[in-house]
């Protein structure tokens, strides 16, 4: 029996970071977000704070810059930050892939892991009311505020997934499954991914 990995791609504000912690504690299984720019940058033998930079700046003309100090084997040579970034990432997650069953939130995991058995793609998507209220709640920001950061957040995910990808972010076509956490809720959408997971 190979590992089982389900794969979360989310719309800001829809709560997939959440569906997928909770699910993880259910399953007894760990789920892997933010984590992966440190296993990254430690596998990639470079700073992690010059990827928390890629990370929070993927929009930045500033990530096409060829970091050449800090090129190595497993960065890749000549190649701009955000490459290495995502190679590195992508690195990650194949071995996480190969050692442990887990969820994955975000990196483009599902197309790094596509064709690989007992894989399962998720799209997490909301109202933009439910997201709206989710934000200004979290943040602490009006409902303008709120919207902008949506927009932005949402921009700046679909020029990575599609940059990086031969597939459009957001789009059915794109994942096994889509999940409007608006309509089953939080506890819903965990349970239909528990669900998933059992999966071959």
């Amino acid at each position: 029996m190979g590992n089982h990995i389900i794969t979360i791609a989310r719309e800001f504000g829809s709560g997939g970071r959440e569906i997928g912690k909770k699910l993880a504690a259910e399953l007894g299984i760990e789920c892997y977000d933010s984590r992966l720019i440190e296993m990254a940058a430690e596998y990639g033998e470079i700073d992690p704070a010059i990827l928390k930079q890629a990370e929070e700046k993927k929009a930045s003309s500033l990530l096409y810059t060829v970091y050449h100090d800090m090129a190595n084997e497993k960065t890749g040579y000549g190649l701009p930050l955000n490459d290495m970034l995502f190679n590195l990432q992508s690195e990650v997650i194949r071995q996480l892939a190969e050692k442990e069953s887990c969820i994955i939130i975000g990196r483009c995991a599902d197309y790094v892991l596509s064709g690989r058995k007992q894989v399962h793609s998720v799209f997490i998507h909301a109202d933009m009311e439910m997201r709206q209220d989710r934000i200004m709640k979290k943040y602490k920001v009006s409902k303008k505020e709120a919207t902008a950061m949506i927009k932005k957040k949402d921009k700046e995910r679909s020029s990575y997934y599609n940059f990086f990808t031969d597939r459009h972010w957001g789009k059915k076509e794109s994942y096994d499954m889509t999940i409007n956490s608006s309509s089953v809720g939080i506890v819903g959408a965990v349970q239909l991914l528990k669900e998933l997971f059992k999966l071959p």
